[in-house]
């Protein structure tokens, strides 16, 4: 769909966004210089961190798979069908992803005449944003758009028009990341660390120590490692290996792991199951917990992306439904629920709405106290002369009276 509307309303050859994008456009290029701890940090590279994909994965999901209500109008198509050959799940975790590692999200909202055709999502990295004559320009891969652009960004500094990409601002902290991972795969690789020296009771020749080490390496690289070494001349051995935690730096890992998760995405590092020494978790705040990774967490992308929706939803609102977080088990719901209830802020079918139960059906809907009254005072009239006692009681039961047989009707 998009080539075909993009070919009829701009001369240029192919669709921009599904191109290759040689230019490096975007806030900073694809040959970013090497961080402090000498890794090339960028997008695809910091994917590959846990810490950084395991966080993003789990806002991206989070929001993605939240239900979606309409304050407003019947529901367009494209809220639940946004782009050929996605549904709004994976529409929208294209969407926060972008978020979540560029800082930016782009939509190219493609018309067909006054309706919507298609919402499609743009890579962030081949976008170019300037200002022009006081307007906004989008260029994708070097094309200026004509067509309406859609741009979500994130936390912005004073007088930018793109937002700050996570990866480019933390670049240092996921470099180090980076890092330790590769030394401590590299350490398994390669036998990076010396396991000991030999020691021998008299000078030996510089060619004839080399030569020994490398004897001792070959029978370690050709699957000698479990066989016993044996010495001569009153050579020793002596262990001089560091320990796997202090190879691998499994402490500085695991603590820049859950820098990244805290202090980057703003997650309860324990989210991700990343162990924090010296924490208090206790049964009181895993109650919490939900609120807090909403309010935290959640909801600063989550109204960004309703704001940047809204728009486009004729005479309504776009809004993530964010209650279906909040609920708690069974028991909590409906205790709260009864409260609302009692109180008159919900009726009924409020309420069985919000159970994902549909309406109770009409003819066992119960009757307020006045009705009912009215009720029983019609149907006593017509006992005997209209209806019998057995089919005012039914009446009346239906209605909420909850009468029992031979009771409170007088059959004579």
């Amino acid at each position: 769909m998009l080539n075909a509307l993009v070919g009829r309303t701009r001369a240029v050859s192919g669709v921009p966004w599904a191109t290759s994008n040689d230019s490096g456009w975007g806030s900073w290029g694809v040959d970013a210089s090497p961080t402090w701890a000498g890794a090339n940090v960028t997008v695809d590279s910091a994917s590959q961190l846990l810490a950084v994909y395991g966080s993003a994965s789990f806002i991206t999901d989070e929001i993605a798979t939240l239900p979606v209500s309409l304050e407003g109008p019947a529901r367009a198509d494209w809220i639940d069908h946004p782009s050929e050959g996605l549904d709004r799940i994976p529409w929208m975790s294209q969407i926060v992803w972008s978020l979540m590692l560029s800082g930016n999200a782009y939509i190219a909202v493609i018309q067909s005449g006054r309706s919507i055709a298609a919402m499609d999502i743009i890579d962030p990295s081949k976008v170019k944003v300037t200002r022009e004559d006081g307007n906004k320009v989008f260029r994708v891969s070097g094309h200026r758009m004509d067509m309406p652009i859609i741009h979500i960004p994130g936390r912005m500094r004073p007088g930018d028009l793109v937002g700050m990409s996570p990866v480019e601002w933390c670049r240092q902290t996921i470099g180090l990341g980076l890092a330790a991972t590769k030394y401590g795969a590299e350490f398994f690789s390669t036998d990076g660390s010396m396991p000991g020296v030999i020691e021998a009771p008299h000078p030996m020749q510089p060619e004839t120590m080399r030569e020994i080490g490398r004897q001792w390496q070959r029978k370690r690289k050709t699957g000698g490692r479990g066989l016993p070494g044996v010495l001569q001349n009153g050579a020793t051995w002596k262990t001089t290996a560091i320990n796997s935690e202090q190879a691998q730096f499994l402490q500085t890992r695991k603590w820049n792991a859950a820098e990244i998760a805290g202090q980057i995405f703003m997650l309860d590092p324990s989210d991700l199951g990343i162990p924090v020494e010296g924490s208090s978790l206790t049964y009181a705040n895993l109650e919490q917990r939900t609120t807090r990774r909403l309010q935290v967490a959640l909801m600063p992308w989550i109204r960004r992306i309703e704001i940047a929706l809204s728009p486009w939803v004729a005479g309504g609102q776009y809004r993530f439904d964010v209650d279906s977080r909040l609920r708690g088990n069974t028991r909590e719901s409906y205790e709260t629920l009864k409260v609302a209830l009692d109180a008159e802020f919900f009726t009924v079918d409020e309420v069985r709405d919000i159970l994902g139960r549909g309406p109770l059906p009409s003819d066992t809907t119960p009757t307020s106290a006045r009705e009912l009254a009215e009720m029983i005072q019609k149907i006593y009239l017509g006992i005997g002369v209209v209806v019998t006692a057995e089919e005012a009681r039914a009446i009346l039961n239906n209605g909420g009276a909850d009468l029992i047989p031979g009771g409170l009707i007088n059959e004579s």
